[in-house]
């Protein structure tokens, strides 16, 4: 949940406000004022109490806009929320510096899509450091390649990774690491309104300098909404270096938040029919969520030389193909059979640093060929 104060335009308003915050299940109130403050109140509401999120009765007219812009010159970031705004004050309530404005009648619903845009717009622009990656189909071999790339990050470039397991029901990052998992990212998730390092630390696993939150696999925890994935963003983004993030195979109204906010989606399938056919089902799936064509592409894992070229897929499916990485059968399965990382001396090994050295953007890497056209991708 997110905090919150509300500033009301009366005191005969406030208890219809206070119960329209309360049914967004989005908001943890822990300020409320009946009437416009005061500027100096206004600066101590912004420092002291520190909400994420305010939202102002415009019902209050002129002192509505200037309170919305009195915290706007405090605090520019702030998302500030603006409640029953008359037709004629729309766009002097913009002007004056809400965020979102909402008119004289609205559901709860668009208070909760006002309150998602708000944050957004302000806090949960796309991260340079994060990268997911979503299988075209169960047993693409996605997860496999989060892990040998973010071992690939820690150990060639020194970067302080993260990997985030969003495939809650199905993940078999744990199997692959052959660690026992027993709270994982559903207990953090679970108490996203209180983020600290401590808990931060219970909920991961280390391995090989690789920090991982795992999925628990519990079917009896709660399934996570938007704004857990929001505020952990929000709150790892500064302590790690890359973040990779394991996806489900379908993206749902809580894991877009991940899909959104990344620098690049890639698209992990191998080059049998099906898994290719499903490709095609995932692209859409990105296009119909919002996310721009340059923003995913095609990563072919399990490629043999025999296998279509990198033009010849991307001709059939309408996909840039950013990588292959290379079938190497008797690799993987000594790994995942030591419960350890792909060697770096093996031809997949070596695909694997290639591609870390892409995404970890080292200018002194040697451009491998196969990754050409995911570096240009990249410098644009």
């Amino acid at each position: 949940m997110f905090t919150t104060v509300i500033i009301q335009a009366s005191p005969e308003r406030s208890p219809y406000i206070r119960a329209l915050a309360a049914d967004t299940g989005l908001l943890h109130l822990v300020r409320e004022y009946p009437t416009v403050p005061a500027p100096y109140e206004l600066t101590r509401i912004v420092h002291a109490s520190a909400p994420e999120v305010i939202l102002i009765d415009v019902g209050s007219g002129d002192l509505a806009l200037h309170c919305c812009t009195t915290i706007k010159s405090i605090d520019a970031g702030m998302p500030v929320v603006g409640l029953g705004c008359a037709p004629h004050m729309m766009q002097w309530a913009k002007d004056a510096g809400f965020t979102t404005v909402l008119g004289e009648s609205f559901t709860t619903e668009e208070l909760c899509e006002a309150i998602h845009c708000s944050l957004v717009s302000l806090q949960g622009g796309m991260e340079q450091s994060l990268f997911s990656f979503l299988p075209s189909k169960a047993g693409s071999g996605a997860s496999t390649v989060v892990l040998n790339t973010a071992m690939a990050l820690a150990r060639d470039h020194q970067k302080k990774v993260l990997v985030i397991d969003a495939d809650l029901r199905s993940s078999v990052l744990s199997f692959l690491l052959d660690v026992k998992q027993t709270s994982g990212i559903q207990s953090l998730l679970s108490t996203s309104d209180e983020f600290d390092q401590f808990k931060l630390r219970a909920a991961s696993v280390t391995v090989e300098g690789v920090d991982f939150l795992l999925s628990s696999r519990s079917l009896d925890a709660r399934q996570p909404g938007w704004p857990q994935y929001f505020q952990l963003l929000n709150f790892v983004r500064e302590r790690y270096d890359t973040i990779l993030v394991d996806l489900p195979e379908l993206i749902n109204p809580a894991t877009i938040e991940l899909v959104r906010r990344s620098r690049k989606v890639f698209l992990v399938c191998t080059t049998e029919v099906p898994s290719l056919r499903m490709t095609q089902k995932r692209s859409e799936e990105l296009a119909r969520w919002g996310m721009p064509e340059h923003r995913f592409g095609l990563l072919v894992n399990r490629w043999h030389s025999n296998d279509p070229s990198s033009a010849e897929l991307a001709k059939i499916l309408g996909i840039q193909v950013l990588k292959k990485l290379p079938n190497d059968y008797p690799s993987i399965r000594k790994a995942q059979t030591e419960g350890r990382f792909v060697a770096p001396n093996t031809r997949l090994g070596k695909a694997y640093s290639e591609f870390a050295s892409v995404l970890a953007g080292d200018a002194n890497a040697p451009p491998p060929k196969a990754a050409g056209l995911l570096q240009s991708l990249f410098s644009r």
